[in-house]
């Protein structure tokens, strides 16, 4: 049994806004200040695990990293503690590549 979700990078936006879902970069510190998905909050993954009575039970959690192997790790670490949560399959470099043609295609509309 899967204790977690696993999203595509061109699902984002849509979960992000259906379930009001916490999105958490859990890249280290300097990467999520040089660039981030829209709304993301910082968890580097080394202090996530001490951090996790501070994450909401509530609400879907999205995690991504930078190519999706430390997301999905920690997601599944998460889900078996009952949380609902999510992984960004491809991690960051996915989700810059759904931005730069997403963000492209609303200036041709």
């Amino acid at each position: 049994m899967k204790d977690f979700e696993l999203i595509y990078a061109s699902q984002l936006r849509a979960k992000q806004r259906e379930s009001r879902a916490l999105v958490i970069d859990i890249r280290d510190r300097k990467e999520y200040e040089r660039e981030h998905w829209p709304g993301a909050v910082s968890y580097p993954y080394d202090q996530l695990e001490q951090k996790t009575a501070r994450l909401p039970k509530n609400r879907k959690l999205i995690l991504y990293c930078d190519h999706g192997g430390g997301s999905m790790q920690m997601a599944r670490m998460l889900g078996e503690q009952g949380y609902h949560v999510a992984s960004v399959v491809g991690g960051y470099e996915a989700m810059k590549k759904i931005s730069k043609n997403y963000f492209k295609n609303r200036e041709n509309m």
